[in-house]
């Protein structure tokens, strides 16, 4: 036989070799390679059917709902100061006074002259006897200067005491900028608040005005106190818009204490809607343009397709796709994939009352 006719032979005889050899492949153990898969940690919540709130956010600066500026009623220079910045009055507490010298003589001439005014009335009044009737009394005291003697000791007294300032009401002292020995005028010694009193005037956009109404309550956060949180209550709502959109509202805050006038606080409205099934915002994902949430059942991440309704940036309401007591995934849930295992950490988190 020819070299080339053998050299096609033997190729032929190998090819027809591999093709009646039986090619054997070993299936992987898809349960052996899941479980050297290290579980991932996530965290949960509880899916609770409960009412979904709106939250409506807000922003303004604290005052005091009862504040009074104290004004002397005349001018004059300052005597007495017993005040200062921060100090705590009772109401009809003396504040100041001012140097009334002249006031004081004053009082003591209109007292004088109502002396010898009624000595003048009670000898007229003698000579009368028994017929002297009411009528008789009243011109006796206008003739002798009784009646406008009495008014005098009455404007003497008005001035005298128009030279010492009271507290109206009891609080705080605040805006006081005069000291002992000025000359002061009508112009506002001071200023005193209720410190058990104060407001939030926040302005909220427009398109919030529908859902808000007197009576619901909100969240105070100052920016003076990033860790605190203040309760209130929507007492006022103005009924017009300004020239930026803006509607404003006054929040009562429940217990201020801590707080001045004059902070800047940020506020959240919570305004009730209809009750439903409410989780974290965290544990929404969209899968494939789909609204998804990963519920955890026996160490696996279950894949539930929801239909969500309101959102308000912390919670968001579920429609459809889960029930009450579901426990949620609401961290590390954007690449789980249906049935990964997942090991609940230890502080995990509830949804939001």
């Amino acid at each position: 036989m020819r070299t080339p006719q053998l050299f096609t032979l033997l190729v032929f005889l190998a090819v027809v070799s591999c093709q009646n050899k039986k090619e054997t492949f070993e299936e992987p153990d898809v349960e052996s390679l899941r479980a050297e898969v290290k579980p991932t940690e996530v965290l949960t919540a509880i899916a609770q059917q409960k009412d979904f709130e709106l939250r409506v956010n807000a922003s303004g600066i604290l005052s005091a709902a009862q504040e009074v500026q104290v004004t002397f009623q005349t001018g004059g220079y300052l005597q007495e100061l017993n005040i200062k910045n921060g100090q705590r009055v009772t109401a009809g507490q003396v504040l100041a006074q001012l140097e009334n010298s002249k006031e004081v003589l004053a009082l003591e001439r209109a007292k004088a002259s109502y002396a010898s005014s009624k000595v003048n009335y009670d000898n007229d009044s003698i000579s009368f006897g028994s017929s002297l009737t009411q009528v008789i009394r009243d011109n006796l005291r206008a003739k002798n200067g009784l009646v406008n003697a009495e008014i005098a000791i009455k404007e003497a007294q008005l001035n005298l005491y128009n030279t010492i300032l009271e507290a109206p009401i009891s609080g705080i002292v605040t805006a006081l900028e005069q000291q002992k020995g000025n000359l002061v005028n009508s112009d506002a010694l001071c200023k005193i608040y209720n410190p058990n009193s104060l407001v939030l005037t926040a302005k909220v956009l427009e398109s919030d005005y529908a859902h808000l109404k007197t009576g619901l309550k909100a969240d105070i956060y100052p920016l003076a106190f990033r860790d605190k949180v203040f309760s209130s209550t929507l007492v006022e709502i103005d009924p017009s818009v300004d020239e930026n959109g803006m509607v404003s509202l006054k929040l009562k805050i429940d217990n201020p204490q801590g707080l001045l006038p004059g902070m800047n606080a940020n506020a959240v409205v919570r305004v009730p809607q209809n009750e439903n099934i409410i989780v974290p915002r965290e544990a929404l994902v969209m899968k494939s343009g789909r609204s998804v949430i990963f519920t955890l059942e026996d160490g696996l991440a279950k894949w539930k397709y929801v239909e969500t309704g309101m959102d308000n940036g912390v919670e968001i309401e579920v429609k459809d796709g889960l029930k009450d007591g579901d426990i949620v995934i609401v961290s590390n849930n954007m690449q789980l994939a249906h049935d990964a295992r997942v090991k609940q950490v230890s502080n995990s988190v509830e949804s939001n009352n």
